[in-house]
């Protein structure tokens, strides 16, 4: 009887051990004042849940218990706020994500008695503080001539890390010795983040122009969660020819040159009538 039993024990035991956890769902990366949505898929193998428990750097902040009258259950802790409306077994809604929100983020799932079998997967989440304003442009004019010499600073406002800036002309990205910076400097609006400048400046030829038009971007990324750009078309000054028609001043000055050229002809055919009359 009691091999029977030790073969039953044996038995059961290897039957939920086969408990396992299919997905853990956590984003690696997370806005500042966003959501996030941790998700757990597991499969019991014909065992019955006890509990789901998700934990933050190694400490408890929710629970699910099915047979409880009141399956979920919160515990405060900082930067974890817990929406139990959209929460239940395999789901946990985090929202107003603040930076102590970034850490380690482990789900338990234990099955019923007599062994509690229990598994576990973690995954960490990194909090980003996203720009809260595209990048901006500055010191640059609408019009430019083939020679001019192009400085402009693209800066991004406060982030966290920093924000990735890039120049591009007409859908190209400039070289790297058009380039300068980037620089970082400290945001007034909070110690922890900073604005990123980066600087343009090159001599325009013909080739910057097309159909006398030049595109300027600068784009700025945090990867994987922003990117934002801003475009700006310069037109192309025509250098003007001194006898050209295309203003009103330019051909009273051309009449006036034929007039002038004129009137200094005719008295010299005059002159040259008489003498071969006499």
């Amino acid at each position: 009887m009691c091999s029977a039993l030790l073969i039953l024990m044996l038995w059961g035991q290897a039957f939920v051990e086969s408990i396992r956890i299919l997905e853990l769902r956590v984003p690696g990366h997370a806005a500042e004042g966003g959501q996030a949505l941790l998700g757990c898929q597991y499969d019991l193998e014909g065992d019955d849940l006890y509990t789901v428990k998700w934990y933050k750097d190694g400490r408890e902040f929710y629970r699910f218990i099915p047979s409880n009258s009141e399956p979920s259950i919160y515990f405060t802790m900082p930067g974890v706020f817990v929406d139990l409306t959209k929460s239940a077994s395999t789901v946990v809604a985090l929202d107003q994500l603040t930076q102590e929100s970034a850490g380690r983020y482990r789900c338990e799932v234990s099955g019923e008695a007599p062994y509690f079998v229990t598994v576990s997967a973690e995954k960490d989440i990194i909090i980003h503080l996203l720009p809260n304003s595209g990048p901006r442009l500055s010191d640059l004019n609408n019009e430019y001539k083939v020679g001019d010499r192009l400085v402009v600073n693209c800066t991004s406002s406060r982030s966290r890390p920093r924000t990735q800036l890039k120049w591009l002309i007409n859908d190209q990205p400039v070289s790297f010795e058009y380039l300068r910076g980037p620089w970082e400097r400290i945001s007034r609006e909070r110690a922890d983040a900073r604005e990123t400048t980066l600087e343009l400046d090159l001599t325009l030829s013909q080739k910057h122009f097309r159909e006398g038009v030049l595109t300027l971007k600068c784009q700025a990324s945090i990867a994987p969660l922003y990117q934002n750009e801003v475009i700006r078309h310069i037109l192309q000054i025509q250098d003007q020819d001194p006898f050209s028609f295309n203003s009103e001043d330019n051909f009273d000055k051309m009449v006036d040159f034929e007039e002038n050229s004129y009137q200094n002809i005719i008295p010299t055919a005059v002159s040259q009538n008489n003498i071969m009359t006499g």
